[in-house]
């Protein structure tokens, strides 16, 4: 009975990363169009509202929403995978160490007492994330790439028409036509192994996770157990506004958690950004302009050292704000969907 598969955790955190990703997308969209700027210039929050001017101007609304159909698949895949493995090797964990107590104590009701560490929870929490970076790091680079790429016919009017020169036209590269035409043209153009671009770093972000989780557990163990505790007492008297306020709390408690794990590993998004891109393309300035670039990144370590060199510190923190704008509420719905749904089925 203790070893039965629990599909709770992963039918929640789909719920919970869908809902997030749709509801806040332009956001990310911005911030990753802000990641790959190699402008020198320090990117505020006028930066922010060029660019999505910008998109808005040259692609329509719906630009900016380019790349969604991955990014759902990819959220859904990564929230409910993350919370499947995480909430497993937990369990796992929690098992051994209740009958490592049990061999040494002669007493059972010391089962209800043991916790995991936030060391523990930490490495539950790496592990299911490098888990899913094995699973996920494809879909990632596609939404990326999506994200990045403009509409071919006013990219290359614009362009043609500044620089007079016909072989443009044939350098942009034609943007992806849908999710599968993007692995497909992936694949064919630059190999299997191209849609692991950005692993190491994406590897390095599951420390993000880590963090997250283990500032989570620990908020919510101090937070959210008086709320529990009261609702278990009295489930028939539990009432709309005491259930508002329990989701009041799991909002808080994971866009706090969310912030902090996302500032502290941020730089890293900023490398994966950067490698995962096309080697050529379009991209908006900081200014809202259109403008054909082209760059190829080394690995990790040439990433690092070209942002640093012709950047500085704050190349590493580029599309921080919309960032910050975009993690907490994410976080948060995620969060309160995933515990709001595991309530429920439980």
């Amino acid at each position: 009975m203790e070893n039965k598969l629990n599909i709770s955790p992963l039918l929640a955190g789909v719920l919970g990363g869908g809902a997030s990703t749709i509801l806040l997308y332009p956001l990310d969209l911005v911030k990753v169009r802000l990641q790959v700027n190699e402008d020198p210039s320090r990117l505020t929050r006028r930066s922010i509202a060029h660019t999505m001017r910008g998109v808005i101007r040259h692609e329509g609304i719906t630009g900016l929403y380019q790349g969604l159909v991955p990014a759902l698949f990819g959220s859904a895949a990564s929230w409910g995978g993350y919370f499947f493995f995480y909430e497993g090797i937990k369990s796992q964990m929690l098992e051994r160490k209740v009958n490592m107590n049990s061999n040494s104590s002669s007493s059972l009701n010391h089962k209800t007492d043991v916790k995991l560490a936030a060391s523990e929870n930490f490495t539950a929490a790496c592990i299911a994330g490098a888990i899913m970076v094995i699973f996920t790091n494809p879909i990632w680079l596609v939404k990326t790439r999506m994200q990045l790429q403009m509409k071919r016919t006013e990219a290359k009017r614009q362009l043609s028409a500044k620089f007079k020169n016909a072989s443009l036209n044939s350098a942009i590269k034609a943007p992806y036509k849908s999710m599968t035409d993007a692995f497909r043209t992936i694949v064919r153009e630059e190999g299997p192994f191209a849609l692991y671009k950005g692993a190491a770093p994406a590897m390095m972000l599951v420390s993000h996770g880590g963090v997250q989780f283990v500032s989570y557990e620990f908020l919510k163990s101090h937070l959210g157990t008086y709320t529990k505790a009261k609702r278990s007492a009295d489930k028939e008297n539990w009432s709309v506004t005491q259930m508002f306020h329990d989701s009041v709390g799991y909002l808080t408690m994971g866009a706090v958690s969310k912030i902090i794990a996302s500032t502290a590993t941020y730089p890293i998004q900023v490398i994966k950004s950067r490698l995962q891109q096309r080697s050529q393309g379009t991209e908006l300035s900081a200014a809202g302009n259109i403008k054909f670039v082209k760059r190829k990144y080394n690995g990790v370590l040439d990433c690092i050292s070209r942002i640093w060199k012709l950047e500085g510190v704050i190349g590493f923190f580029k599309g921080s704000i919309p960032n910050a704008l975009r993690v907490a509420p994410s976080a948060a719905i995620v969060f309160v969907v995933y515990e709001s749904t595991m309530d429920f089925l439980s």
